[in-house]
């Protein structure tokens, strides 16, 4: 039986209303947006992962297993570290990051148990319906599968020896964001470089930005205890350009690192760096700004635009089940007092006195706690519970009664400890009086 004819629809379950209040952290009171019965959550669709549990998708690559003996190169899965939506009828992409890397394999810890995974991101319509019951269900119909390739039509893929000094030669791609513009291509973030791709509908690689010196490693390496080693400054490994959001009019696109550059403190960094470009000017030098994390254990994983200045960012921890922790924050690059472009500084600070006294952070409140609303409407179909790494994020189509739609993926890393999910939320549109949708230019669809 073909797996791909499996994936139409899957029954959900009604979630429940979270009520914010009030946060604290590390001596700064951040009151949380008037969210109260705002935020609802509606509904999943649970896609099953994991080896030879997954369904194929539509790449066309050879059903065949990959270095780690358990993988498949053409399974649909794993495509929850981003989702985006197209701005065509219910048309989304969804974004798989290295490929899976969770087994240990024989000879595999010479890459980090990486493996030579064709770097993709999926096509599919994701539609919600309200059943006669008054529950909602999340209906998914994947619609086609776009490799990605640079410049000259050559693969790139997520193995971690896959580097080199030139377009030819350096391949290796950790894709952790997606977005679509408003003229219909699609960009890509990644944590090797990080680099910033440009692509267009099938997946053919059409540009780029240049990331700025500082954030990038000297010495590339094949396994992280090895680029640590060799490196003092750059992104730390497997924490580099986690988060891409661009503005619905197309003219602001921003990357939010996971956690903080080497120089900044590396794992212990209070601070990750928000690089943030004019693609009317994209050779510009971008702004950088700074985003404070709410603790060592915790890390951005995506950025969602809401308009040209305002951004909900996801913070979150790696725990699964009830005690994790997956925080949608608010910030705004107009907010009262200007956050500091930290371009020219070196480091971040560690202190918070030297923070208080020389630097201007932006300015974050809470939006929502997701992993508190999904914990308390327990829709989950495994014993895990909640996913680790909920990581992707994106608005859809509003809803008929008005409402934003606001999906959620995670990723699974391709196992099959927790499914790959796709939450739905509904948000009150008096939640977010700014927020503006994307529109495509006339005449541009979205099809494989």
């Amino acid at each position: 039986m073909d797996k791909r004819l499996s994936l139409n629809a899957f029954n959900v379950r009604m979630g429940v209303i979270f009520v914010l209040g009030i946060m604290m952290i590390s001596g700064y009171v951040m009151p949380a947006v008037e969210a109260q019965d705002q935020v609802e959550f509606l509904g999943l669709a649970a896609i099953t992962g994991g080896g030879d549990k997954a369904a194929q998708d539509l790449s066309g690559l050879p059903h065949t297993l990959l270095e780690d003996g358990v993988s498949y190169q053409d399974s649909f899965d794993g495509f929850g570290s981003a989702i985006a939506y197209t701005g065509y009828q219910d048309r989304y992409v969804l974004l798989a990051d290295r490929g899976p890397n969770k087994i240990q394999y024989k000879n595999g810890e010479a890459v980090d148990n990486t493996t030579s995974y064709a770097n993709r991101f999926q096509i599919a319509d994701i539609a919600l319906k309200k059943s006669a019951d008054n529950h909602f269900e999340v209906a998914v119909q994947l619609k086609g599968t776009s490799l990605l390739k640079n410049e000259k039509g050559r693969q790139l893929i997520g193995i971690s020896t896959a580097f080199g000094t030139n377009e030819d030669t350096n391949l290796r791609r950790d894709t952790e964001g997606i977005r679509v513009a408003p003229d219909g291509t699609v960009w890509t973030s990644d944590e090797y470089g990080p680099y910033i791709d440009h692509f267009n509908q099938k997946g053919q690689k059409i540009g780029s930005l240049e990331v700025p010196a500082a954030f990038l490693i000297t010495h590339q390496g094949a396994t992280l205890a090895e680029e640590m080693k060799n490196n003092t400054s750059g992104r730390y490994t497997n924490r580099g350009g986690e988060g891409l959001a661009i503005s619905p009019d197309g003219k602001v696109l921003v990357i939010a690192l996971q956690g903080a550059l080497i120089q900044d403190g590396g794992l212990q960094g209070k601070f990750s760096r928000f690089l943030v470009y004019d693609l009317a000017n994209p050779k510009t030098a971008p702004k950088q700004l700074m985003y404070r994390l709410d603790s060592a254990k915790t890390a951005i994983s995506e950025i969602l635009a809401v308009n040209d200045h305002q951004f909900l960012v996801d913070e979150r921890d790696g725990v699964g089940g009830p005690k994790g922790v997956k925080l949608l924050y608010l910030v705004d690059f107009k907010q009262s007092e200007k956050p500091m472009d930290v371009s020219s500084m070196a480091s971040l600070p560690v202190s918070d006195s030297d923070v208080a006294s020389r630097f201007v952070p932006l300015q974050k409140k809470l939006f929502a706690d997701i992993g508190a609303i999904l914990n308390a409407a327990k829709p989950f179909t495994t014993s895990a519970g909640m996913p680790d790494k909920i990581e992707g994020y994106a608005f859809g189509p509003d809803l008929p009664d008005g409402r934003h739609l606001l999906l959620a993926t995670n990723d699974n890393d391709f196992s099959d400890t927790y499914p790959d999910y796709i939450f739905a939320f509904a948000v009150s549109p008096s939640t977010l009086p700014e927020f503006q949708a994307l529109k495509l230019k006339n005449g541009v669809t979205f099809r494989p």
